[in-house]
C-alpha cells in the first residue's frame, strides 16, 4: 500500500516537472498585430479619396482589428514596429 501510494506521487510530481519543462521550452506566439495604416491610405488616395471612403477604410481596418482585440492581442500601427516576423502584419481588405 505504502508502496502505490509512494509511486503515484512520484508519478504526480514527474507529470507536473515534465509538463512545466515542456510549457517553458515551448516559443510564445506574438500577441501583437500590426496594421500598416499609411500603406493602406496611400492606396487608397490613388485616384483620389473622399470622405466616405476614407469612413469605408477606416470601418474596415476597425473590422479587421476588433477580431484581433477579441482574441486578447494588442494592435499597434506599423509606423511603431522596429523588427517583428512577417505573421504579425495583418491584412486589412
Amino acid at each position: 500500500m505504502k508502496k502505490s501510494i509512494l509511486w503515484t506521487v512520484l508519478a504526480i510530481f514527474g507529470g507536473t516537472a515534465g509538463g512545466y519543462l515542456a510549457a517553458s521550452q515551448t516559443a510564445v506566439p506574438a500577441q501583437l498585430a500590426v496594421v500598416d495604416i499609411q500603406s493602406l491610405i496611400k492606396s487608397s488616395t490613388v485616384n483620389g479619396q473622399t470622405e466616405a471612403d476614407a469612413k469605408a477604410l477606416t470601418a474596415r481596418i476597425k473590422a479587421a482589428t476588433a477580431k484581433l482585440v477579441a482574441q486578447g492581442m494588442i494592435v499597434i500601427d506599423s509606423q511603431s514596429v522596429i523588427d517583428a516576423p512577417e505573421e504579425a502584419y495583418v491584412a486589412v481588405e
